[in-house]
């Protein structure tokens, strides 16, 4: 974000609400917590569920195939290396870079805080190269003309980008110039459980007890309570010392807080808040081990589970991305297209493969050869004529032996009957 801005955040700006112009926050950014804690982007990846929900959304989404098409009168046709499109995704999309690593960054970027960029390096009308950019640094900016600009804060200084430079995926939001950021709206919920974590490692730490009192039967005094403190404390702390042998003199006692994790309700506290980070990310409990008895209300087969997964959390990164691949990188090519390939993460049992593959090929929707490709065997020969049920002949076949029948005119009566 623009240095500025940063501070405009303190002060009450951003948030569900932007101004007609100048710059669009997505949410008024603070570390600090109800609960005590601060949690920072970094800290709040710490906490378990939200480093498996991230990770399993980026490497669910980067892991798609992504084609390219061209759309005809006939059908769509896969360009695979006749276009520059295809060299920008499937080859390299900048100079440091795997096609995998580049979508693998925006998507975790997305994930995160539901905003990720990207510049554009153009070579008159043909983007040759993506290089991500920090979203920390970001901010949308509203000029009074009305144009949108993006500010990007580097150590010389603010560097303002036009709109066409910018490759920008964002999650939902209020206005369509920015979205909310995740991590803002989530820190409350990171907060109770870094609040959480934090107790119960400082517990164990201090011998699985939540601490103790050392009674005297008089008063000290300063000096003398501090001596008190530097003598004892340590002395049950740590869990080498749990089983240390203590000596009190002079009356002391020492009494020991004895409420364990289920009196402290720790582990229901713990359990829950893992369910509440998968919430705001959109990914099932089950899928990051959260929750109690989540199955019982998860699809019984692996297959329904998935695809689960792909409609409700994974759908929208991959309608983004080709929305903003169509809209920022081809904006003047109306006949290419993008599209991710979703049958590697919805995979059929072999029963299931065996009757949609034998379905589409007895019904002409599909060649032998196309088949044998999605079971990677290699084509034979024939094996690119459309067949159907009837005796699996060509379709052309089929039309002129009903034109044949059609010609021979009617069968003779002693047939007929």
């Amino acid at each position: 974000m623009a240095v500025w801005s940063g501070c405009r955040r303190l002060f009450g700006g951003g948030g569900v609400s932007n101004p007609d112009k100048g710059y669009q926050l997505g949410a008024i950014e603070r570390t600090y917590t109800d609960s005590g804690i601060s949690v920072s982007d970094e800290r709040a990846l710490k906490v378990s569920a939200v480093w498996a929900c991230v990770q399993l959304i980026a490497n669910s989404v980067a892991g798609l195939p992504l084609n390219v098409f061209r759309d005809k009168e006939s059908g769509r046709e896969q360009l695979k290396s006749r276009h520059f499109l295809t060299d920008l995704l499937h080859k390299r999309p900048n100079s440091l870079m795997k096609p995998r690593d580049f979508r693998l960054a925006l998507t975790t970027q997305m994930a995160i805080w539901s905003n990720a960029y990207a510049e554009i390096v153009w070579s008159g009308d043909r983007p040759v190269a993506l290089m991500p950019l920090r979203p920390g640094r970001m901010t949308p900016f509203i000029t009074d003309d009305g144009d949108l600009t993006y500010h990007y804060a580097m150590d010389k200084g603010v560097r303002v980008y036009a709109q066409r430079s910018i490759f920008h995926l964002k999650s939902f939001g209020t206005d369509g110039i920015v979205a909310q950021e995740r991590n803002n709206f989530a820190r409350e919920s990171y907060g109770l459980a870094v609040s959480a974590d934090t107790y119960a490692a400082k517990q164990y730490a201090n011998g699985g007890r939540p601490g103790g009192v050392l009674t005297l039967d008089q008063f000290l005094t300063k000096e003398q309570r501090e001596q008190v403190r530097d003598l004892y404390q340590g002395m049950s702390e740590g869990a080498y010392n749990s089983g240390r042998l203590w000596v009190l003199e002079g009356g002391m006692k020492y009494d020991a807080l004895d409420y364990n994790a289920d009196q402290m309700q720790m582990i229901p506290t713990r359990s829950h808040q893992l369910s509440e980070v998968a919430r705001f990310f959109g990914v099932p409990d089950v899928l990051i081990g959260a929750g109690s008895n989540t199955s019982s209300a998860w699809p019984a087969s692996f297959e329904q589970q998935m695809l689960y997964f792909l409609t409700h959390t994974i759908q929208p990164y991959l309608d983004e991305w080709e929305d903003a691949i169509r809209y920022s990188l081809i904006p003047g090519e109306s006949d290419i297209n993008v599209d991710h390939d979703t049958s590697s993460l919805v995979k059929m049992d072999s029963k299931s493969k065996s009757m949609f593959l034998s379905t589409n090929v007895q019904n002409g929707l599909m060649t032998r050869n196309e088949a044998r490709k999605i079971l990677n065997l290699p084509n034979v020969d024939g094996g690119d004529e459309l067949t159907v049920q009837t005796n699996l002949s060509p379709l052309e076949d089929l039309d002129n032996a009903v034109q044949a029948d059609q010609s021979a005119g009617p069968m003779p009566a002693q047939i007929q009957q």
